[in-house]
């Protein structure tokens, strides 16, 4: 019923809508919006003190690390999970020469959202070749790499962002960044 009312209440709206954009268009702009907006979630929920009534408290917020790729993930994943309800973690898939294992698959609109975190070990053509290797081989209409440049390996970003936001082989590509600020 949930499903149901959620897949009305989407409908209508698109009917009440002024563009002619399709559902699967109106969802990507969400996503991309959202994603290009998740270091304000991050942001409010490290550095925004909680209520003095609130069980939560600063000192237990400022434990959330984004250490890894797994880190991102997971927080992306929670993030999301309430604007698209059938996301999948981990989805396992055969591409034909193998295994494909995408962080994050939101299927009712055929897209992969793929979380990159830096690392001290990682240079940027080692990026580009990770990211090169994963647009071709998913199967999706639809490509997100957020890219977590923690060791801030990507000097031009507007450069990086032109080169990867682009269609590829028929599939939409997009490249988000975050680079956060360490004090």
């Amino acid at each position: 019923m949930l499903k149901a009312k959620e897949k009305l209440i989407f409908y209508l709206n698109s009917i009440l809508s002024e563009n002619d954009e399709s559902p699967s268009q109106t969802v990507q702009f969400y996503i991309e919006k959202y994603l290009n907006n998740f270091y304000s979630f991050l942001e409010a929920l490290r550095e925004v003190s909680p209520h003095k009534r609130a069980s939560l408290k600063a000192e237990n917020l400022q434990e959330i690390r984004i250490e890894n790729e797994y880190d991102l993930q997971h927080l992306l994943f929670a993030a999301l999970k309430p604007l698209c309800l059938d996301a999948r973690k981990e989805v396992t898939e055969d591409s034909g020469v193998g295994a494909v294992r995408s962080d994050i698959k939101i299927p009712s609109v055929n897209t992969v959202i793929e979380a990159k975190c830096t690392r001290k070990t990682m240079n940027l053509k080692k990026l580009t070749e990770e990211i090169e290797a994963d647009i071709v081989h998913y199967d999706a209409d639809y490509i997100y790499f957020y890219i977590y440049d923690r060791e801030k390996i990507i000097k031009d970003k507007y450069t990086f962002e032109i080169n990867f936001n682009r269609n590829f082989d028929g599939k939409v590509v997009r490249a988000v960044i975050l680079q956060p600020v360490h004090m």
